[in-house]
């Protein structure tokens, strides 16, 4: 690691752990997303009767058809994913808001630039440290999910391996949206009203991925698709940055 991002990572990690506001943010929803939500429905919905029974002249979306009258595998195809992929946006999202925004607030950013250190090493402390917090957060998260699934018998390794993946790009997705965040919001205000605006839109093309794509397909299109709004954000943030308006 360079030897000038190793101390800014350094600080931006004390930085965020200082922050109750991030830590209890960036702990509390998506433990609510990953554990206390999905287990309750996992238990609830095994060995649960047959689910609805679609009338006769409906037609339902492909990736409903199949998983509507079982309610253990409507939860496991549909409803485990998109907690999944909800808890892996939030946390890196969250960190920004605290973190690059509260700076900006407090006026800290002109010291930071101040340092002899280039603002690329300055965001990319800032990244990093938004990734480790999501890792150290949402990893032991899916270790309790996936030994409780197991155990319930309700998922195969395999497909424990695309939750992950869908896990991981929810991660890599968050951290693209962070970094446009870093460069647009002026406040806290402003930071919560570009989450809603950048996760809103992913929320509904996540349903209806999961709804119009049919078997385990429909994990691997759910994480191809956050893979690719993780990096169009990536690429938006940096052909947008600059030092003036990082600093603005």
């Amino acid at each position: 690691m360079d030897q000038q991002l190793r101390p800014l990572l350094a600080k931006e990690l004390l930085q965020v752990r200082r922050s109750k506001g991030a830590t209890l943010s960036a702990t509390l929803l998506p433990i609510l997303l990953m554990v206390v939500i999905p287990l309750g429905q996992a238990v609830a919905t095994r060995g649960a009767p047959a689910g609805v029974n679609v009338p006769a002249g409906v037609t339902l979306p492909p990736g409903l058809a199949a998983v509507t009258t079982n309610p253990s595998r409507f939860f496991v195809e549909v409803l485990l994913p998109l907690y999944l992929a909800l808890g892996g946006l939030i946390v890196p999202a969250i960190s920004a808001t605290y973190t690059v925004v509260a700076e900006r607030e407090k006026r800290s950013l002109e010291l930071i630039l101040a340092l002899p250190v280039r603002l690329r090493d300055i965001l990319v402390a800032k990244l990093l440290a938004m990734l480790i917090l999501a890792l150290v957060v949402v990893l032991p998260l899916f270790a309790v999910d996936a030994a409780t699934l197991l155990a319930l018998g309700l998922v195969s390794w395999p497909y424990l391996a695309l939750l992950f993946a869908v896990l991981a790009a929810s991660l890599v997705c968050s951290t693209g949206i962070a970094l446009v965040l870093a460069l647009l919001a002026r406040d806290f205000r402003t930071a919560n009203n570009l989450n809603g605006a950048m996760i809103g839109p992913l929320i509904i093309v996540m349903l209806g991925i999961l709804f119009g794509v049919p078997g385990a397909a429909r994990i691997a299109a759910l994480a191809a698709f956050l893979l690719f709004a993780g990096s169009a954000a990536f690429i938006v943030g940096l052909r947008w940055l600059t030092f003036e308006r990082y600093l603005a």
